[in-house]
């Protein structure tokens, strides 16, 4: 699966211009106290089959189990073609697990094929963060992490910032959590440093301007150096299991297969 760049919209705002540019996928806010939610479902519900026909995955995000909002929203959006949801201010598993048990409910209902939809924690908490690894694997939808930094910032009380070393340990956390368990880390940014958090690790960019769309997937897309190092360690592994040995060697590298499912995920 590719998620390059996300385009973020109001549930309701002008679609547009996101549709228009090459992104992977747009992500529909329902989480907006300012707004009145019913009129967020109804729109994000009337966005969606715009989205799926132009190619991109729609993503909503939800409001948490505790609002006591979750079930409404789900009811309104967990149609064919919904590709995914933000799961915001995840702070333990059981919060996937709240979301998951509801999402399989609704795909039962409306005969949609069981995890179809899928779910993207958000990481945007101190609490969230310490248990990253266990929410990145908390149900088996779980297809990466957002890790939001601004919010991260704020409750922790620190300055926000996407480049430099202040949120650097939240960062590379939230990739290697993700990482580690073969899902997508991906973060929010406001676009000026999608370099910078690039070479943090990052798979993808949750942006809010259409207009970075196409330098979000230049920067997100592997080089042909990546992809051709990637193709001869996936031949090596392969060499070796034909051999009867369970990991391979590539100069002091080793290659098992959890190495072997990501590098081909790049393909």
């Amino acid at each position: 699966m590719r998620l390059r760049s996300i385009v973020r919209i109001p549930a309701g705002g002008p679609l547009e211009d996101a549709l228009a540019a090459p992104a992977d996928a747009i992500a529909l806010t329902l989480a907006d106290a300012r707004h009145p939610v019913e009129a967020l479902r109804e729109a994000a519900l009337a966005a969606i089959p715009r989205i799926v026909e132009s190619g991109k995955r729609a993503i909503v995000t939800v409001n948490h189990p505790r609002t006591q909002l979750l079930r409404a929203d789900l009811a309104a959006v967990v149609v064919p073609g919904l590709g995914g949801v933000f799961l915001p201010h995840t702070v333990e598993p059981q919060d996937v697990r709240d979301l998951a048990v509801l999402l399989r409910e609704f795909e039962y209902d409306r005969a949609i094929e069981p995890g179809e939809v899928l779910a993207f924690p958000v990481i945007d908490t101190a609490r969230g963060l310490l248990r990253a690894a266990e929410i990145a694997h908390a149900a088996p939808r779980v297809a990466g992490l957002l890790f939001d930094g601004e919010a991260y910032a704020w409750d922790v009380g620190a300055r926000a910032e996407e480049r430099g070393e202040r949120l650097a340990y939240p960062r590379g956390a939230v990739v290697a959590a993700a990482r580690a368990h073969e899902k997508l880390p991906l973060v929010t940014s406001s676009g000026l440093e999608l370099q910078f958090l690039f070479q943090h690790g990052f798979a993808g960019a949750v942006i809010v301007d259409a207009r970075h769309v196409a330098n979000t997937n230049q920067l997100f897309a592997p080089g042909e150096f990546r992809l051709q190092r990637a193709k001869a360690e996936a031949d090596a592994y392969d060499a070796a299991k034909a051999e009867g040995a369970w990991v391979a060697r590539a100069a002091e590298t080793i290659i098992d297969a959890h190495s072997v499912r990501a590098l081909r995920a790049l393909e």
